[in-house]
């Protein structure tokens, strides 16, 4: 009988997010709604919304949906991807820069890239109650950069091509509070991972326990920061300089800081930070911020390297 794998129970912590219930449809449901929002100017929030909404009907198939499936439809894709802004006490909205963006370039890979490169636990995309749990608990997580050192540095390790299943991202990285409060370095997490792997060790894969961190592994590859091969998902190595910055750059939404470590977190304090987040998912989007130093992704001495090039040149000339 094989041995399943357990977080240990203090370290146990269940993450998730909207999950849109069109993920099978995102990539046309995302641009439909990203043309329609970007062409609405601002306005009050409710009447914006509704703008929304009528919108959302047109979409095929929505025409007789109820308004809470509408509802849940702006809302998951408005707070998961941030289509839409918002002014400082939220009464009115405005189309956002991602919006725009993705009406007007129809990029779905560099809108994921966009996407995940701010994305992280705690955020605007959750609702209020929970990221109250997430700060209760120490939570400062961001999935896709975590995910692509692991993948670099195992590949490193073990010299060759290297993936990950959902099940292993689930449960050794995702679900397990050392790594997502605590910042456990991959080194650890995959030395844990290895040695499920040589003794056997099962997870539990049923599809409500791992589709979370599947979420976040089909946006990477939708992204094309990862590839997919069976049932593993490895790094893209066309796309190294992007999965380089994402590994060295230190960005992070703190303006949740204040709040760790208080005694009884104030809901209306999560709300006025809404309008924050949906500006800072929005601050930065063009291509530089995907450049990244080569040299020191790739480990390599620029100086040596740019002296070899230099010698390489005086031979080649004389």
């Amino acid at each position: 009988m094989s041995l399943k794998y357990k977080i240990p129970k203090e370290f146990k912590f269940r993450m998730h997010h909207i999950r849109p219930r069109f993920k099978n449809d995102i990539e046309s449901v995302l641009i439909y709604m990203a043309e329609s929002i970007s062409r609405l100017p601002s306005m009050e929030k409710n009447l914006f919304m509704k703008e929304v909404n009528r919108l959302i009907k047109l979409y095929p198939g929505n025409a007789t949906k109820k308004n809470k499936t509408i509802n849940n439809w702006r809302t998951e894709i408005s707070s998961l991807f941030g289509l839409i802004e918002y002014n400082q006490d939220l009464t009115e909205c405005r189309p956002s820069k991602m919006s725009c963006f993705l009406s007007e370039k129809q990029d779905l890979v560099e809108f994921f890239k966009y996407f995940l490169y701010y994305f992280q636990y705690p955020g605007g995309h959750l609702k209020t109650h929970e990221t109250v749990k997430l700060i209760n608990a120490g939570v400062r997580f961001k999935p896709a950069k975590y995910i692509l050192s692991l993948l670099k540095t195992a590949e490193k390790e073990y010299g060759g091509r290297f993936g990950l299943k959902k099940e292993e991202v689930t449960h050794c990285i995702f679900n397990d509070l050392r790594v997502t409060r605590d910042g456990r370095p991959v080194k650890e997490t995959l030395d844990i991972i290895m040695e499920n792997r040589n003794t056997g060790k099962k997870y539990d894969s049923r599809g409500d326990t791992v589709r979370y961190a599947k979420d976040i592994l089909d946006y990477m590859y939708i992204a094309n920061l990862l590839t997919l091969h069976g049932d593993k998902y490895y790094l893209n190595l066309k796309e190294i300089e992007a999965i380089g910055a994402f590994i060295e750059k230190d960005i992070y939404f703190g303006d949740y800081d204040f709040l760790y470590g208080a005694r009884d977190i104030n809901a209306r304090d999560i709300t006025s930070l809404q309008s924050k987040w949906f500006d800072y998912v929005n601050r930065e989007l063009n291509i530089e911020i995907f450049s990244t130093n080569l040299f020191k992704y790739l480990n390599i001495n620029e100086e040596n390297y740019k002296s070899l090039e230099l010698l390489s040149l005086e031979d080649f000339h004389s």
